[in-house]
């Protein structure tokens, strides 16, 4: 193709997009309670930890697997230690042969492995999705915190997009988001239901609210179809115009989604996640953080081993792709990114807070006015309808 024509395409693409913004309608105004009127409208109450220990077991979904954190019993925890998890253990045979022996970090979770439940259950069931060239573990300091706050939380392997695949090691049979979420689901539920399992009791079955990260995020808005989904949390997760306009992207009247993202994200520009927050035809929140890329703020990838997962690639030499290395190490130089802990605290708080209300655990907002924001340095804008 020649540059003239390169020309009058990017011209026509361009004029696309104008005309795709334009005739996408904006949604009326929501309606619902306004988080400013509530008595506890801005006390950040969900920054510490909840008053839950937290156990974690592995469910099996065939050729995948389901992470699930649950509140724990604390006279059950014992000896028990906390669990520790390790990347390599993600990475497809192939890859993991190159790499040296003493190359294997530990990452420390909160969670301890397949202790007794608490008994003051059952919780409601959060799902997290994980990115794409991610693993079902990557932003356990967000899973184990929602379960010390009274949530049952189940992570699932998406192989689809997860890093063994894009790393050439794709699952022999392939299923859609949706449906790995839906199996899942299932699971933890049947677990919940069979007496003679650690999870026996925990799940109250009425419900689902999910959350996820990056291409997860894009699953927890499809997962508003689902009748037992009232609201969706995406994080780093934004939407495209065209999306919208050709229907690829469904915002569905009548449910809530909480917009979590940071200003500095080189892979899910916020002009994107604006883009889903206005079109938001239900109750919407938006959260915008100062010092945020893509990963430091939501995911334990930047806390792993020195520098985070794309340093321990570059030290090893692995042929690891550019586009790959940018997208795992995307927040995680500082500076000029904020260290993950640092941006947890706000991350922690709305995500909880929003599961709180959405689940009744909470029979108001908390935490969720505009005078929270006193509380948090690096929250850079906050808006919600209403």
């Amino acid at each position: 193709m020649n540059v003239n024509r390169l020309r009058v395409l990017a011209v026509a693409l361009g004029t696309l997009a104008v005309v795709a913004t334009a005739c996408v309608m904006p949604p009326p105004p929501a309606t619902g309670t306004d988080p400013n009127t509530a008595p506890r409208a801005g006390d950040a109450a969900y920054v510490a930890p909840g008053p839950h220990p937290v156990g974690v077991t592995t469910l099996s979904l065939g050729d995948r697997s389901v992470e699930v954190w649950y509140p724990a019993d604390p006279a059950g925890i014992g000896s028990t230690p906390a669990e520790s998890y390790f990347i390599r253990d993600f990475i497809p045979p192939g890859f993991d042969a190159l790499i040296p022996p003493e190359v294997n970090p530990p990452y420390l979770t909160a969670a301890h492995r397949d202790v007794p439940a608490a008994g003051d259950g059952p919780f409601p069931l959060s799902l997290f999705s994980h990115g794409a060239a991610s693993f079902r573990l990557q932003s356990t300091e967000l899973t184990t915190h929602l379960a010390s706050w009274g949530f049952v939380v189940a992570s699932p392997d998406y192989l689809e997009r997860g890093l063994g695949s894009v790393l050439g090691a794709p699952p022999a049979s392939p299923r859609s988001d949706t449906a790995v979420a839906t199996l899942a689901i299932d699971a933890v539920r049947a677990a919940s239901a069979d007496g003679s399992s650690v999870l026996s009791g925990t799940v109250d079955p009425s419900g689902v609210y999910p959350f996820g990260h990056s291409a997860g995020g894009g699953t927890s808005i499809r997962l508003l179809d689902r009748p037992d989904v009232v609201n969706a949390i995406p994080l780093a997760s934004g939407v495209l115009p065209l999306n919208l306009l050709n229907g690829t992207t469904v915002l569905p009247p009548g449910k809530a989604i909480t917009w979590i993202a940071g200003r500095q994200d080189g892979i899910a520009a916020i002009d994107g996640v604006r883009v889903g927050y206005d079109y938001t035809p239900g109750e919407k929140r938006i959260v915008e953080l100062s010092g945020a890329g893509h990963n430091n703020a939501f995911t334990d990838i930047c806390e792993i081993g020195e520098g985070g997962v794309a340093q321990l690639a570059l030290a090893t030499g692995l042929p690891i792709p550019p586009s790959l290395l940018a997208l795992g190490d995307d927040g995680c130089a500082v500076p000029p990114f904020r260290d993950s802990p640092e941006l947890w605290d706000e991350v922690q708080h709305f995500l909880t807070a929003e599961m709180r209300y959405r689940s009744g655990l909470d029979a108001e907002p908390v935490g969720l006015g505009d005078a929270v924001l006193a509380s948090f340095d690096d929250v850079a804008r906050y808006d919600h309808a209403p």
